[in-house]
């Protein structure tokens, strides 16, 4: 069976970013599904020696798979109302969607300070956290602005 070739659009290249990062956080959390797999039925393997904190790396798991889904929301949006988003919007989406769940990984594998320290937070959370949730809600906020302005105009374009 062939298909018109009119009927798919080309994709835009900063709409095949965000299809790249959505596919990209997705494999990421394919694979963190299977290390948690893995060290779940073999707690006491090699691979469940450096997992520090579970509850940490399942957080990360679940954070990607946000991400990735909000990723391929925004990938098949843009392309549904043909709207070519700005690359800095999609480097924001990107960034954030990539390290807000790293921050939760790199809890996960890293050794916890002793019991004086832990009060403190931890070096590099407060300025990854900062950038990644600053440019993840910028991204994001900015491509539903796009989004529902392409959305507005379409219902007025039809009820002209």
């Amino acid at each position: 069976m062939t298909t018109p070739k009119s009927l798919y659009a080309p994709i835009a290249t900063a709409n095949f970013v965000l299809l790249a990062f959505a596919i990209f956080c997705l494999a990421i959390a394919l694979a963190i599904a299977w290390m948690l797999g893995i060290t779940l039925f073999f707690p006491d393997g090699r691979l469940a020696g450096h997992l520090v904190e579970r509850s940490d790396i399942i957080r990360a798991h679940i954070d990607y798979l946000m991400m990735a889904q909000f990723l391929f929301i925004f990938f098949l949006l843009f392309r549904q109302y043909a709207i070519n988003p700005p690359i800095w919007l999609v480097a924001a989406c990107s960034f954030g969607a990539f390290f807000n769940p790293l921050a939760f990984l790199i809890r996960g594998l890293s050794a916890k300070p002793d019991a004086v320290a832990a009060a403190l937070v931890e070096p590099h959370f407060p300025l990854q956290a900062a950038i990644s949730f600053t440019l993840t809600t910028v991204g994001f906020l900015g491509s539903t602005l796009l989004v529902g302005r392409a959305a507005w105009q379409s219902i007025a374009a039809r009820t002209d």
